[in-house]
């Protein structure tokens, strides 16, 4: 090393040492492109830690975060943190920020490419802890990345196989997402009992809309289509946005064209009414039984449709069940939940969002009558009943 580069080095650290950002890199930049062999290891980290700090952390922009983490994986190599993970590994930082920046932009195979930079046996699978809130590991990002971008990408067999890795970390944070890769991953690969299981224990603890339709096409593939009805229409009655339950209307219609066709044409129609509203895709044979009916082929009010559907919904939903009568014996979490006292004495926990009642009848003592369906006690850890569909008398 040359005198001229030994003291520009120095001065490039003191003005890092000094919070002189700018310069100090600038310095780096020049150095690295005439005269990288001259760098030591204490260098090296310095540099990559300027341009992960100041291009990649908290930056939004992607071509900066690709350019800075390029030249990150140029100067350092990965660390092993498999074992000690004490010190951060700014190559690692900076590969897993390109990883979740390129998914959220939609660049799948870019994540892929990206991903084999990393050596995953070298990633530490130790969660972080702060102010009490566990946080996922830097192996749990990794394999949440890449599973995501794999399962988008229709890499079914891969996206399984990492997925099922997954959850065997020792500190995994949050195996929803895992569990719900593997579920489609299962149902593509024919496996529907096995996708079915996975996605019980997920609709067990979080009960969203699109869990219950995949549950629903597992049991329609299966050709248990009473089973399917069941979720497809508990589907559709959690709320969500209504063009993103177009899939699941298709399918209630399916399976009800035989027992009910009026309210059968009725879902075709929401159907062809939210495509039409979005301008997104209407197939031929779609458009041609909304004509057959003499429907309106201009109408884009689909929510007007929905709203005529949701008393068929409830009707099916709870045909085989038998009403019941309680009290509302309890109001917590702010007032988001509570719990009824039934006339069988069993307590019912629900939420707020099943009360059809006015907010003046939201109160302790209310006399309500209710239907039930399958729950989850969070605090005990098992199944349990829950107070649906909620009405004072």
């Amino acid at each position: 090393m040359d005198a001229v580069t030994k003291e520009k080095l120095k001065l490039a650290q003191r003005f890092k040492k000094e919070n002189k950002i700018d310069e100090a890199e600038e310095i780096f930049r020049e150095f690295w492109q005439s005269n990288p062999q001259d760098f030591s290891e204490f260098d090296k980290t310095t540099f990559s830690w300027i341009l992960y700090n100041k291009y990649i952390k908290n930056n939004e922009d992607l071509d900066e975060i690709l350019d800075a983490a390029e030249l990150i994986t140029e100067i350092k190599k990965q660390q092993d943190q498999s074992e000690n993970s004490k010190y951060p590994c700014p190559y690692t930082l900076s590969v897993l920020k390109v990883l979740e920046n390129l998914n959220k932009n939609n660049d799948f195979v870019e994540v892929t490419m990206w991903a084999e930079k990393l050596n995953p046996d070298y990633l530490s699978s130790k969660a972080s802890d702060f102010n009490g809130k566990k946080y996922p590991s830097n192996k749990e990002k990794y394999y949440s990345q890449l599973t995501k971008a794999l399962l988008k990408l229709d890499d079914i067999d891969y996206c399984y196989e990492l997925s099922k890795e997954a959850l065997q970390l020792e500190e995994l944070t949050d195996d929803t997402w895992f569990n719900w890769r593997i579920a489609k991953c299962a149902n593509e690969l024919g496996e529907y009992d096995e996708a079915i299981e996975y996605l019980k224990k997920m609709i067990a603890k979080k009960p969203d809309w699109y869990m219950k339709a995949e549950i629903a096409e597992s049991y329609y593939f299966k050709g248990e289509f009473e089973n399917s009805l069941s979720y497809a229409i508990d589907a559709a009655l959690t709320p969500a946005p209504s063009e993103s339950k177009v899939n699941v209307y298709s399918l209630i219609a399916d399976l009800i064209e035989d027992e009910y066709p009026e309210e059968a044409l009725k879902h075709r129609y929401l159907e062809y009414s939210i495509r039409l509203n979005k301008e997104w895709k209407i197939e031929d044979r779609l458009t041609e039984k909304i004509e057959e009916a003499g429907l309106d082929l201009e109408n884009k009010e689909y929510w007007k449709i929905e709203k005529e559907l949701k008393s068929f919904w409830n009707d099916l939903k709870y045909k085989d069940q038998e009403i019941q009568n309680g009290i509302i014996v309890n109001i917590i979490a702010n007032g988001n939940a509570g719990f009824i006292e039934g006339e069988d004495g069993k307590s019912y926990f629900f939420s707020r969002q099943e009360f059809k009642g006015s907010n003046d009848e939201f109160q302790k003592y209310t006399s309500v009558s209710f239907y039930t369906k399958d729950g989850f006690d969070k605090k005990k850890g098992v199944m349990a009943k829950n107070a649906v569909n909620i009405h004072p008398i």
